[in-house]
């Protein structure tokens, strides 16, 4: 909250690093020193995904997380595929190095972190030649075991690809598809 908040009459909070768990309704009472309600506000809070979209074929995509820089040196972070599968591990960084051995075999060599990534606190992740298959909902964690330090980010990736005939997804109406049929018919 900002300084002096009864002075000012501004009673916002700012929700550092929102992550998913803080979608919620919140509650802003104010008391008298006798303990009578004087003022009530409720507000929704809501945290969006963020949201990448490529075409198939391109070399990579990157799903964007940034955080605060020098996280600790003993930070573990870990990107999952959440969606439409069950749980994924896509990538993970312990104890200054990727984890490879603990990727599932789809990501295997086609996952990278930047380097100094906890100094910097760029946790983007790089995914290399991605396909639809790639589409879904991703999310990263970082955190501390003995403090339960928690940053975390969910990214919805879709990767539009194409079908035989050549025609890109998403891109046909209903009148090129009855164009289509009339032409067969001749």
């Amino acid at each position: 909250m900002n300084k002096d908040p009864l002075k000012t009459g501004d009673l916002s909070l700012t929700v550092n690093y929102p992550i998913q768990w803080n979608r919620d309704i919140c509650t802003c009472t104010v008391y008298s020193g006798e303990g009578s309600i004087l003022m009530k506000k409720r507000v929704k809070l809501k945290v969006r995904d963020c949201q990448v979209e490529v075409e198939e074929g391109v070399d990579s995509v990157q799903l964007p997380f940034k955080t605060t820089g020098d996280l600790p040196g003993d930070t573990k972070v870990e990107w999952r595929r959440i969606e439409p599968k069950t749980l994924m591990t896509v990538h993970i960084y312990q104890n200054g190095s990727d984890q490879s051995e603990e990727q599932n075999q789809d990501y295997r060599d086609r996952t990278k972190m930047n380097e100094d990534l906890l100094k910097t606190g760029d946790l983007s992740l790089t995914l290399k030649h991605p396909t639809e298959r790639d589409s879904g909902r991703y999310r990263c964690g970082a955190y501390r075991r003995e403090s339960n330090i928690w940053r975390e980010k969910t990214v919805l990736l879709r990767v539009k690809g194409e079908f035989k005939s050549g025609i890109k997804e998403g891109r046909s109406s209903s009148a090129d598809a009855t164009h289509l049929i009339a032409d067969q018919s001749v």
